[in-house]
């Protein structure tokens, strides 16, 4: 396009008939450059305004939040006597994400405005390359003129139109975010209400219960299904907004199938794993795998649609009641499906928004089954295969509810009776669907510990007992605290809960100029508590093992103990972080009690640093044979400020590290495991001693276990009367087995001195 602007001057000096006059060649080139400047200028408007003004997604979601915003005003307004709580906790939870939404559109359109009307300006700005409003379109130049203003014209317009589109935007956003911050206050409010009417006697007492107005029940019933008629495009959108969570909960799903299924295969090709004590782990962990899917989802999101976590429960129960059919014995199974039984049944019976005398009393009667089926099923639990050490007090907390619920009622709370009753059997069939998840995690555990320990390497020598206690206990910690959030939402108690507990946290508290809050204290105790509990079991991950009949234990040097050491320092040192303490008073406070620390806990102090010398200096390992201060053993462990020692007779010997640096210190496995060992043999008078001498020397040199690279010595230590006492001096491998080779030996030379008729004394 820009061509041929550089022969504008020699194409403009050319003369027409009835042309003016030329112009200089000088003010023609001036005016070439000039153009050429705003075609490139222009250029780049135009890219500009096409590049950064995209608004049709925007437009396509906008009006799905418009019908959305329009649906929940509807259901607020209109269908207010039948929504339940957990639709307006939905409608509060979609509102803060429209608002989330909505506030980005707003910041997006503004930037864009912005952009439009600084490109408008430099648009506007053409003017000063003095572009004629009518050139001469005879000429070249004129002709090019021509078609720039007619570029400028179309920029013009396109910026026009993208700033109406944007003001337009503008305007229906800004109209979408004041009705959402609208209807925020209306939820609110609706859960004012509902809290209100939850504790008021909304109802007569259950024995002056009337019957109730067919026709107005009719409508109810209208009302409550062109409510939820209106919702599903509400659902719809909650999918479509948290699509990964779906995501998520398949990953989940695969990823433990594949782990236990593969587990499942090597571990029968060497062994038959259906022989283990698995309860609920089958090779094929279908039902288990969705018990673990089921059991996790409703964590996913804690505020979702009621049909979404019907849907999640109703599943559940169902694949629960599929695994359980083959692991549990048949009375705890019939109690099971008594519990699944009142599930539906309290369900159904609290579907009807304004209840009949008759599903009154029907309500009654189930509330009444649900206590005797949980004082049955706690007997059962004492008799039976036990579950879980968290279930007995949701199943005594099931029965209160439900005895709650019978009050409330009777009373004519009958809101108040539907949230305890509906709390209660859910609360208990979720603790019973998370007691089987922990025990499918620490069976899928056992499972992996089978299979680690079939490939050997460090893994084999895990302690998977203690380890496997440890997850048990922290699956249950995990669980107890996710029931406990799930438990307090169906309450309709778990806001409150939370606001008092980050009340309590996080309120800053003030000691002199010191400023400190309780949840910096619980951070810092967590904090050392955590790393003192990593660094107890850290040795099971470099093969430490608690088998102390192992007859060839591993050494391993005492870099254990400065990993431990490290772990200890770190895990205070990020308490510290944790807390909020200033480092540089934390330095005073330390060097205030370090004279202190001295002079009383001289000892301990002395056993500390004795135990950090042990470390760098390594006179024995761990698994070594030492004896110090009359005491002989094995180190069991290396400690911070005491060493463990295993006796030969099995007792452990706690020895603090001052005496073992101080002390003297035998090592009889410091470079070898070697001994030499000694037997006393006494033998007749009629005995040839060389021969005598040659069979000991054979029995020695036979046995594997003695070193044959030292020959035995075998002497002559007395004569007494008419008996020959010999000494026998020979190396064995291990001093571990010192014992057992002396038995072992003397045996074999009593044997062979009877094959050649030699006595002994």
């Amino acid at each position: 396009m820009l061509a041929p602007l550089h022969a504008l001057a020699q194409d403009a000096a050319k003369t027409t008939p009835g042309a003016p006059p030329p112009l200089a060649p000088a003010v023609t080139q001036d005016a070439a450059h000039r153009v050429e400047q705003a075609y490139l200028k222009l250029g780049r408007i135009s890219g500009a305004v096409r590049r950064g003004v995209d608004t049709e997604e925007l437009a396509e979601e906008l009006p799905e939040v418009e019908a959305n915003l329009k649906t929940i005003r509807q259901n607020l307004t209109q269908y207010s006597s039948v929504i339940n709580l957990k639709q307006v906790h939905l409608f509060q939870i979609l509102l803060t994400d429209m608002q989330a939404q909505l506030g980005t559109w707003r910041t997006a359109l503004a930037t864009q405005g912005q952009q439009l009307t600084r490109m408008q300006g430099q648009l506007d700005s053409l003017g000063r390359y003095a572009i004629t409003k009518q050139p001469d379109t005879t000429t070249a130049l004129g002709r090019t003129t021509a078609r720039l203003q007619r570029k400028q014209r179309r920029a013009n317009l396109l910026i026009q139109r993208n700033q109406r589109t944007v003001t337009q935007l503008q305007t229906r956003v800004s109209d979408c975010y004041i009705q959402a911050l609208e209807l925020q206050d209306e939820t609110r409010e609706q859960l004012r209400r509902f809290n209100r009417r939850t504790l008021d006697p909304s109802n007569p007492p259950l024995w002056r219960a009337a019957a109730v107005d067919a026709n107005r029940q009719a409508a109810a019933g209208q009302l409550v299904r062109e409510s939820y008629t209106s919702q599903r495009r509400l659902l719809g959108y909650y999918f479509s907004e948290n699509w990964y969570f779906g995501i998520w909960m398949v990953l989940l799903g695969a990823v433990f199938f594949a782990w236990v299924f593969r587990n499942f295969r090597v571990v029968n090709a060497a062994t038959n794993a259906a022989k283990q004590p698995f309860r609920y782990l089958r090779p094929l962990p279908l039902a288990g795998t969705l018990v673990v899917v089921f059991s996790m989802a409703p964590f996913f999101d804690l505020n979702p649609p009621a049909a979404y976590t019907d849907l999640l429960e109703l599943l559940l129960l169902l694949t629960l009641s599929v695994m359980l059919g083959r692991s549990w014995p048949r009375r705890q199974f019939l109690y099971w499906l008594s519990i699944v039984g009142l599930f539906f049944g309290l369900t159904f019976v609290y579907a009807a928004n304004e209840p009949s005398p008759g599903l009154r009393w029907a309500m009654l009667l189930l509330n009444l089954i649900a206590i005797a089926v949980g004082i049955g099923f706690r007997r059962e639990l004492q008799r039976g295969p036990r579950l879980a050490a968290f279930v007995p007090p949701v199943l005594v907390l099931f029965m209160l509810l439900n005895g709650l619920a019978v009050l409330c009622n009777l009373t004519g709370r009958l809101s108040l009776a539907k949230v305890c009753s509906s709390s209660g059997i859910l609360g208990l069939t979720q603790i019973i669907s998370l007691s089987a998840f922990v025990r499918l995690l620490t069976e899928a555990f056992h499972l992996q510990m089978q299979r680690s320990r079939l490939a050997g390497g460090v893994a084999a020598h895990f302690n998977f007992r203690k380890i496997e206690q440890g997850l048990r206990l922290g699956l249950s910690i995990v669980v107890c605290g996710l029931w406990l959030m799930t438990f307090t939402s169906n309450l309709n108690i778990f806001r409150p809960l939370y606001g008092v507990l980050d009340h309590l946290l996080s309120t800053p508290h003030h000691m002199g100029t010191f400023t400190f809050t309780v949840g910096n204290i619980v951070a810092f105790f967590s904090i050392v508590y955590l790393s003192v509990l990593l660094q107890r079991y850290v040795g099971y991950f470099f093969g430490e093992t608690d088998d102390e009949f192992n007859s060839d234990p591993d050494r391993r040097g005492s870099w254990l103990v400065a990993i431990r050491l490290v772990l200890l320092a770190a895990g205070f040192l990020l308490a510290t972080m944790a807390s909020g303490l200033p480092l540089d008073k934390i330095t005073i406070v330390l060097g205030a009690l370090g004279v202190g620390v001295g002079l009383g806990l001289q000892n301990i102090i002395n056993n500390l640093v004795s135990g950090i010398i042990l470390i760098f200096e390594r006179p024995f390992q761990v698994g070594d044979f030492i004896e110090v201060t009359g005491k002989t053993g094995r180190v069991k462990d290396i400690g911070i400020r005491a060493s463990k020692l295993i006796s030969l007779s099995g007792s452990e010997i706690i020895v603090p590290n001052g005496d073992l640096l101080s002390g003297h210190v035998i090592n009889w496995t410091l470079s070898n495991n070697h001994i030499r060992v000694e037997l006393g043999l006494k033998l007749g008078p009629d005995t040839d001693l060389d021969r005598a001498k040659e069979v000991i020397s054979q029995e020695i040199q036979e046995n594997p276990n003695t070193l044959h690279k030292v020959a035995p010595e075998i002497l002559l230590s007395g004569i007494n009367g008419q008996v020959y006492d010999l000494k026998v001096l020979f190396w064995i491998n291990n001093i571990r087995q010192e014992q057992a080779l002396k038995s072992e030996i003397l045996a074999g030379i009593h044997r062979r001195f009877t094959q050649e008729g030699i006595s002994l004394t």
